[in-house]
């Protein structure tokens, strides 16, 4: 089937396999980075100057004269023996170790980006070509892409199981001109929007979205929402697939999988997802993987923070921020990369840096390079790439936001923030807005920082090597802090409350650490359910495929995965929620009272008083069975009951839990 008009995908999510799909043309170009100083002090809060190569025509280029630069690799890793003990464990080919492999070495780059102050000022994008003309060893790997992903294998997956979609449009979009879509350096404005797919501005009528999906698999009603492979087709804009890698259970999954572990705690979270957009900065490190035809990425360095103070740098060009390209020259920005990716290849862009993608003219014949790697006509006309996004940032993993709630639970003074974004801050508690963006660079880069962590796996061999981590980690914090109030002109007049000390540092610490390891936890249990279904899925055969086409019988929609994932996810968003509660809350919980989140369901003595004076009857029992609707910022909660009604203004010692599921929904 030839399509016209031009067709990109993204698969968002923390913890979400992203999965691009274009249907255009494509430009040719290579423009390898040379870093720049890794030092960079003073009080200037400008962005330093970045030198970058003049872009080169040829897609053969000299890979002998740029093999000392850190940021240009000729070939894959090689396959690590851990890795390969990994992939064993986990019953998996040794594509997976590769996998595994590669995701080692994005940590190490991670951790040798990070200065002893706990800064990763330095971290810079880096791309790693596959090698097409490398002999295959004896494990057959050596010379194919490290993940094989295409537009068949999308169809399949949506042949398959009920997969969610919404599209991504800029504010110039429009339903009815294909051309709108088109990555135009120098008119495209608006920032990146997500709409459901199936609305009026999308042109579609066929879709799959969890708010329009009935969230009991008894009801057949859902399967009329099913979103089908000539619907994605027809679409004029990006479609996003949420949690991919949990969904797409048979390729992804595992990709996922070994990309956590590969990071071996360097990251909090792995988000694989499939896109192209106007210029935006991501909240994610990325690392890009082209599993199909072509795509041109232009990366740049981050504009200067400074010129929009109430901005967040980590979400330029989304919502109604505005990044043009224009813009970005204006704001400071440089040109790093203009790169042109073909099957195989794989690129590191961290978080902050703006980029942007498009397919025109990567089939132009004045181009050179290797015709092996264009693959058929077919495959010429799409393109695709996954996204595995490290979501340290999204889950609030960086020595801002704990500094931010340090300050919140200790209840010491924030020179950082004020009365106009009191309220702001109070509903987010990572956003980078504000006086932060005035801080020199130095500093401000330092408290933009993700954190390193250990794995569970790990943590169990080296509770030594955690603890000095930990310690680490809490000293850099304090230093952040100081030099914050020094920059600021605070001084802490009383010597008590102005200042966090270095036992505050550690607390904090420690608790971000926590969560950190449950978020991961919360990710790897999420994918190793997709591969135990997919395997199920296999023993089942073709009854499988044939029984999802039809109605299904109640035991294998259970199963789908637009049920199964959602599960997963309310715990990552209660461990959100325990993080924030955290720093509202001063002093340390006692342990006989765990936190409480939102939606837990709990006991509640209900012949107690509440906070304006009314005395509950008991029903046979002081003890009943309750849903938390709502946790206070005085202390108190609100309660609904089993029967329905709602109690206001309950102490926490009147509350037994939380337990798991309750007895009513």
């Amino acid at each position: 089937m030839v399509i016209q008009s031009r067709i990109r995908f993204r698969v968002l999510c923390a913890t979400t396999i992203l999965c691009a799909l274009y249907l255009q043309e494509v430009s040719e170009a290579f423009l390898p980075l040379q870093s720049p100083p890794l030092s960079r002090s003073g009080s200037s809060n400008r962005t330093p100057k970045y030198k970058a190569l003049i872009k080169e025509q040829e897609y053969d280029y000299d890979c002998a004269a740029h093999q000392n630069d850190p940021q240009l690799y000729k070939s894959y890793p090689l396959t690590k023996p851990e890795s390969e003990c990994w992939a064993l464990r986990q019953n998996l080919d040794g594509r997976h170790a590769l996998t595994h492999s590669l995701f080692r070495e994005v940590a190490t780059h991670l951790r040798s980006s990070t200065a002893p102050n706990g800064s990763r000022a330095a971290l810079l994008p880096f791309i790693m070509k596959r090698d097409a003309n490398k002999n295959v060893d004896g494990d057959g790997y050596s010379n194919i892409p490290i993940v094989e992903f295409t537009c068949d294998d999308l169809e399949s997956a949506l042949a398959s199981d009920y997969l969610d979609a919404c599209t991504g449009m800029s504010s110039r979009s429009t339903s009815n001109d294909d051309s709108t879509i088109t990555v135009d350096d120098d008119i495209q404005q608006g920032g990146w929007r997500m709409e459901e797919l199936g609305s009026s501005s999308t042109g579609t009528t066929s879709t799959s979205s969890n708010s329009n999906l009935n969230s009991n698999p008894q009801d057949h009603s859902f399967q009329s929402k099913r979103l089908h492979w000539t619907s994605v087709l027809d679409a004029k804009n990006t479609v996003v697939f949420n949690s991919a890698g949990a969904h797409i259970s048979s390729q992804l999954a595992p990709t996922s999988l070994a990309a956590l572990h590969g990071l071996d705690g360097a990251a909090t979270g792995v988000c694989l997802n499939l896109y192209s957009a106007p210029p935006h900065t991501d909240k994610q490190d990325v690392v890009v993987i082209q599993t199909q035809g072509r795509k041109r990425w232009k990366v740049y360095s981050p504009p200067d923070c400074a010129v929009k103070l109430n901005v967040d740098p980590f979400c330029r060009g989304k919502g109604e921020d505005e990044l043009t390209i224009p813009i970005l020259s204006d704001e400071g920005s440089e040109l790093l990369l203009d790169v042109m990716l073909v099957p195989g290849d794989i690129l590191f862009v961290p978080a902050r840096f703006p980029h942007t993608t498009d397919t025109l003219n990567c089939y132009d014949e004045n181009y050179g390079g290797d015709d092996n790697r264009h693959g058929s006509d077919k495959e010429k006309k799409s393109s695709m790439h996954l996204t595995l996004g490290l979501d340290t940032h999204v889950w609030a993993m960086n020595y801002m936001s704990m500094r931010t709630l340090a300050l919140r639970r200790f209840d010491i003074h924030d020179v950082l923030e004020s009365n106009d974004l009191k309220d702001y801050f109070d509903r987010n508690m990572d956003e980078c807005v504000g006086r932060v963006n005035q801080l020199s660079y130095d500093l401000r880069e330092g408290l933009f920082s993700s954190l390193d962590s250990i794995s569970d796996e790990s943590l169990i061999l080296i509770l030594e090597q955690n603890r000095a981590l930990s310690i680490m980690l809490a000293t850099n914090l304090l230093n952040f802090h100081d030099r914050v109030n020094d920059e600021c002109g605070w001084a802490d007049t009383n010597g008590k409350h102005n200042s966090l000390t270095l036992d505050h540092c550690l607390e904090t610490v420690t608790h971000f650490q926590t969560i950190g390891r449950k978020i991961s936890n919360s990710h790897e249990d999420m994918y190793i359910t997709a591969l135990e279904e997919e395997r199920r899925r296999n023993i089942e055969g073709k009854g499988w495929a044939i029984n999802v086409k039809d109605i299904m019988v109640k035991e294998r929609a259970d199963r789908l995965s637009i049920f199964r994932v959602p599960v997963f996810f309310e715990q990552l968003d209660k461990l959100r929620e325990e993080l924030r509660v955290w720093g509202d809350h001063p002093g340390s919980y006692p342990t006989s009272f765990p936190i409480i989140l939102n939606g837990d369901h709990v006991e509640v003595n209900i012949l107690v008083t509440d906070a304006v004076g009314n005395v509950h009857a008991g029903i046979k029992s002081s003890w009943s069975p309750a849903k938390i609707v709502k946790v206070r910022s005085d202390g108190l909660f609100n309660l609904q009951l089993f029967d329905g009604d709602v109690k206001e203004g309950l102490n926490r010692r009147d509350i037994k839990g939380p337990h798991g599921l309750g007895v009513f929904i």
